[in-house]
C-alpha cells in the first residue's frame, strides 16, 4: 500500500511538472542558447553572448514586449547595433513569424549587406537555417531565398533600397526595420511608417548614427523616452553615464600632460597608454579594466516621462563599446581635430550626437590675440607663399600667407591695390609661389588676367552646395565652345560651407597652426570676425544654420583667407586631409614663371 501510494505521488508530481506553466524564454536567453555568429558577420564570432554587451539585453526584449511599438537606436560605432537587429529579426523568424520589411539607404547597400552579412547569418545559425526554404534535394531553394526576398517557412522578409517611396508600397509589413535613417529620404521613411498605420501588432525598429538635429534618428530619440545607460562609479557608487564633457565643458577623458609636444601636436602612443575617465561626481580615476564590470551593473534609465506610450529611444556612444578603450577614444578625438570633416565624423560616429558647427559667435577681438605669432608684418615666413585676392568694383583686396610643409601657416601681409598690375611687385617682393583670385565679379576681365599670367593664378568660384569639398576644372576664356578649348586657365570650385567651417576653426585657434603677425590691424580682425554661422527658423518652422555677415560689415579678408586655405590643401600642405577621392586630380605643383614653360617641380626654389 505504501509502495502504491509512493508511486501515485510520484506520478502526480510528474504530471504536475509536465503541465506546469513555463514562462517563454527571454530574447536574450533564446539568442544565447541558439544563435551562432560567424567571422563574416561580427568580430566576436561563435555562440552569441551578452557578456561584453550587457546593455543589449533590454533592447532585445523590446521585440517580444507587446507594449513596445517603436524602438530607435541612436548608437555610436562598434556598439553591436546591427548585430542586435540580427538577433531581434531571428527571434521573429523562429518564435513569432510575421512579415518583415528591411529598408536600406540605397539598393546597392541593400544587396551588399544581404549577400555579405545577413544571408551568411541565416545559413550559419541553425535556429534560422531550419526555417530556410528547401528544394527537392534538401538544399536551400535559391529562387525563394534571394538577396531581396526571403521566403522562410512561416514568414517572408523583403529587403529594399530607399531610392523611391514606390519601393515600399507593395509589401505587407508587421515588422519594419529602417537602417541608417539619417540618409534615407524623409518621404520614403514616412511612406514606410504609413504602411503600418491601423495595425494592432507591429514593430518599428530604427537605427542610425545622427547627422543633424533637424530630423532623422536624433529627432526620433527626442520624441521617444530618451533612455541612457547608467553605470555605477567604481569609487563612489553613484550612477553615471559615460559622456564626452561635463556641465562646465571640460573633457571627462584625461591623459598625461607630457603627451603634448611644444608645437601643439601630441604623442599619440602616450595618450593611448595614459588616458582614463574621470568621474564627474568624485573625480575618481576610472580605467578600462573597470569599465566592463561597471557596465554589467548598469541599467537603462528613461529621461522623458512625456513620451508617447510604447515609443522607446536609446542613446549609446562608443565609450560603451567593449573593443574601444578610453585611450583609443582620446586618440581618435585628437586625430579628428585636423579638419571640420574629421570632427564631424567623430561627433556623429563616436559620440552618437548630431554635428553642431562652431558658429564663431563667442569669438571677440581680444581672443584674436592668441593667434598672433612672434614675427612682424612683412617678415618672410613659411617655406612657400600663396596670395589670395578678392575683386571689388574699383580695387582688389589681398592677403599673403606663408606655409610650412606640415600646413602651419603665417599671415605675412594684407591690403588693397587699385589695379591688377600692382600684384607684380607684391609677387616679386614676397617670392610668392601661386595665387588665387575671385572670379565672381568682373569675370571676363579676371579670366583674361589669369590667362596672361598662366600658370601662376587660379580662379576661385564659390558654391553654396557641392557634393565635394572642392573641384578643379579648366576653362578657355576666349572660346565659347569649351569642347574646342585650346588655351585654358585653372578654376578651383570651392564648397563655401565646408571651407567656411574650416576657417571658423582656424579663427578660433582650435587648429593651433594658423597665425597672424604681431600687431595685426583692427580692420583685418573686424572682417575676419564678421562672418558666422547663425541659427534661423526657415519657412517650414525648422531651425537651420545659415552663414551671415554681421550688420553691414565687409568680409573681403575672410574670402581671401578661405581661397588661400582651399588652394593650400589642393597642393598638399598639411596632408590635404580634406581632399575628396571624387575630386579631380590636384594640379601638379610648379614654380611660377610668367612667360617660360613651367618646371616639373612647382615648390622647387
Amino acid at each position: 500500500m505504501n509502495d502504491r501510494a509512493a508511486q501515485t505521488a510520484a506520478l502526480t508530481a510528474y504530471a504536475r511538472g509536465f503541465f506546469h506553466y513555463r514562462p517563454p524564454l527571454s530574447v536574450a536567453d533564446w539568442a544565447q542558447s541558439s544563435v551562432e555568429l560567424s567571422g563574416r558577420v561580427t568580430e566576436q564570432s561563435g555562440p552569441y553572448s551578452l557578456a561584453l554587451h550587457p546593455y543589449v539585453a533590454e533592447v532585445l526584449e523590446t521585440i517580444r514586449n507587446p507594449n513596445v511599438k517603436r524602438v530607435s537606436l541612436c548608437w555610436g560605432s562598434q556598439t553591436a547595433k546591427t548585430t542586435s537587429f540580427y538577433v531581434m529579426l531571428g527571434y521573429v523568424i523562429d518564435q513569432k513569424p510575421q512579415p518583415i520589411l528591411w529598408v536600406f539607404p540605397n539598393a546597392a547597400l541593400c544587396k551588399t549587406f544581404s549577400s555579405d552579412r545577413w544571408m551568411p547569418f541565416c545559413r550559419e545559425s541553425k535556429v534560422i537555417d531550419k526555417h530556410l526554404p528547401r528544394n527537392n534535394e534538401g538544399g536551400i531553394d535559391s529562387d525563394r531565398f534571394t538577396l531581396q526576398k526571403q521566403e522562410f517557412d512561416r514568414c517572408t522578409m523583403n529587403l529594399v533600397g530607399a531610392g523611391s517611396s514606390a519601393n515600399v508600397r507593395s509589401y505587407p509589413i508587421a515588422v519594419l526595420v529602417l537602417d541608417e535613417i539619417d540618409v534615407i529620404p524623409e518621404a520614403t521613411r514616412r511612406e514606410c511608417l504609413d504602411r503600418i498605420k491601423g495595425k494592432q501588432d507591429f514593430k518599428v525598429l530604427q537605427s542610425s548614427t545622427p547627422i543633424s538635429e533637424a530630423g532623422g534618428i536624433w529627432q526620433e530619440f527626442q520624441e521617444g523616452d530618451r533612455r541612457r545607460f547608467y553605470v555605477p562609479c567604481p569609487h563612489c557608487g553613484e550612477m553615471m553615464v559615460f559622456r564626452w564633457k561635463n556641465d562646465e565643458g571640460d573633457l571627462n577623458l584625461q591623459w598625461d600632460e607630457a603627451a603634448k609636444n611644444e608645437d601643439g601636436s601630441h604623442d599619440l602612443a602616450l595618450v593611448a597608454r595614459s588616458t582614463f575617465y574621470r568621474c564627474e561626481g568624485c573625480e575618481g580615476k576610472i580605467v578600462d579594466t573597470q569599465k566592463l564590470r561597471a557596465m554589467k551593473a548598469g541599467r537603462w534609465i528613461a529621461g522623458s516621462k512625456t513620451a508617447e506610450l510604447g515609443v522607446r529611444s536609446y542613446h549609446l556612444n562608443s565609450f560603451y563599446s567593449p573593443v574601444i578603450t578610453f585611450g583609443r577614444m582620446a586618440v581618435e578625438f585628437l586625430k579628428s581635430q585636423a579638419t571640420v570633416d574629421g570632427i564631424r565624423s567623430f561627433v556623429n560616429g563616436w559620440l552618437a550626437e548630431p554635428w553642431r558647427p562652431e558658429t564663431g559667435g563667442l569669438i571677440n577681438p581680444d581672443a584674436f590675440k592668441q593667434l598672433q605669432g612672434d614675427y612682424q608684418r612683412g617678415d618672410l615666413k613659411g617655406d612657400y607663399r600663396i596670395i589670395g585676392a578678392d575683386v571689388q568694383r574699383d580695387h582688389f583686396v589681398w592677403i599673403v600667407r606663408g606655409f610650412d610643409r606640415d600646413g602651419r601657416s603665417y599671415l605675412i601681409d594684407e591690403g588693397t591695390c587699385p589695379s591688377f598690375e600692382d600684384f607684380t611687385q607684391l609677387i616679386a617682393s614676397y617670392s610668392i609661389s601661386y595665387g588665387i583670385i575671385d572670379t565672381g565679379y568682373r569675370t571676363q576681365e579676371i579670366y583674361e588676367q589669369i590667362h596672361a599670367a598662366r600658370p601662376f593664378w587660379f580662379g576661385a568660384k564659390g558654391w553654396e552646395k557641392m557634393p565635394t569639398s572642392y573641384r578643379m576644372s579648366k576653362l578657355d576664356p576666349f572660346t565659347p565652345d569649351q569642347k574646342r578649348a585650346r588655351s585654358t586657365i585653372n578654376l578651383l570650385h570651392i564648397n563655401k560651407n565646408i571651407w567656411g567651417q574650416e576657417m571658423l576653426k582656424k579663427r578660433s585657434g582650435q587648429s593651433m597652426n594658423w597665425h597672424v603677425y604681431d600687431g595685426i590691424g583692427v580692420e583685418y580682425i573686424r572682417q575676419m570676425l564678421s562672418t558666422n554661422l547663425v541659427e534661423r527658423v526657415n519657412k517650414r518652422g525648422k531651425t537651420v544654420l545659415e552663414w551671415a555677415v554681421e550688420g553691414h560689415r565687409q568680409d573681403h579678408f575672410w574670402d581671401c583667407e578661405t581661397y588661400v586655405l582651399a588652394l593650400s590643401h589642393v597642393f598638399g600642405l598639411g596632408g590635404a586631409i580634406i581632399r575628396d577621392e571624387t575630386s579631380e586630380p590636384k594640379p601638379r605643383p610648379r614654380k611660377r614663371p610668367q612667360a617660360e614653360r613651367p618646371r616639373s617641380n612647382f615648390w622647387k626654389k
